[in-house]
């Protein structure tokens, strides 16, 4: 590694962190706090391009996919939500199957490639419904790609059916599940979540889930909600576990950090926090 191809940070202490990715060594904890401490963004700019060329080249990647939530009735009551509602409470809803599928096809076209899938967490539709759901569009639209179901909603068909995980991941892989999409990782931190989502499974059982998707040959994506209550040593914490199970399944294909959005939200209330700023975002 030549020290010219390092240019003048105005944070010095990136240097040696830059040293570290050029010479394509492992960045650690501290490494990561740093970086989350630093405000030279061109430098950091500079790092995460290097690193991406590294791994990508020229190339980036994207779908079209259209977004289909079933249900928005929830027996959680997680302070970051502005989308769950209890059964009777106004706004509340839930699709038949057929509308649904309805949902699904309207202003499809040969473009869209995936249908993404999330809800609440239902507390009297059976597992069958979430089966039939995926039977369904997979019949009605063979070439669109299934990501459904975070893994806090596998969790939960597993408690009230009694049926362990992985049996609950194949039931669906055999219906035209094709992924899972990465939320309610949140921030694992436990006292974290103990404030903004403790009615949600913790960091052991969401790693669980996706570790045993990626076993029975599902992809899946890792998110990270930045912008709350956590600490920077809470974010880097948090990629440092997803990236302790991608060296043992290399099954997760995308990261994706989320924004808090604060409005309408018992937490946004509690910390008047407002949106992201676009430097944090970058």
């Amino acid at each position: 590694m030549e020290e010219r191809r390092i240019p003048e940070f105005e944070d010095a202490r990136l240097r040696p962190i830059a040293q570290k990715v050029l010479a394509e060594e492992r960045l650690d904890f501290d490494d990561g706090a740093t970086l989350y401490g630093s405000n030279d963004l061109l430098a950091l700019g500079w790092l995460a391009h290097r690193v991406r060329q590294k791994l990508q080249g020229a190339r980036t990647y994207f779908n079209v996919n259209r977004h289909i939530n079933p249900t928005n009735v929830c027996v959680a009551s997680c302070k970051l939500c502005a989308f769950g509602r209890k059964p009777d409470a106004p706004g509340a809803y839930t699709m038949a199957l057929e509308d649904a599928f309805r949902k699904a096809g309207e202003g499809w076209s040969e473009a869209v490639t995936e249908f993404h899938i999330v809800g609440g967490l239902h507390p009297d539709l059976p597992f069958d419904y979430y089966v039939d759901l995926l039977g369904g569009l997979r019949e009605r639209f063979p070439s669109v790609h299934l990501k459904a179901f975070t893994a806090v909603e596998i969790a939960y068909y597993s408690q009230f059916t009694g049926l362990p995980i992985r049996t609950i991941l194949e039931r669906l892989k055999e219906a035209g599940l094709g992924s899972l999409p990465g939320g309610g990782a949140e921030i694992f931190a436990p006292a974290v979540r103990r404030v903004i989502c403790d009615h949600k499974i913790g960091a052991h059982t969401w790693l669980k889930v996706h570790r045993t998707a990626h076993e029975l040959g599902l992809h899946s994506n890792a998110t990270m909600l930045y912008g709350h209550i956590e600490s920077d040593v809470d974010r880097v914490d948090h990629l440092l576990q997803l990236r302790k199970l991608q060296d043992e399944t290399h099954g997760f294909q995308t990261f994706i950090p989320l924004a808090f959005h604060p409005a309408n939200t018992e937490l946004g209330k509690l910390v008047d926090r407002r949106e992201t700023t676009g430097f944090m975002d970058l």
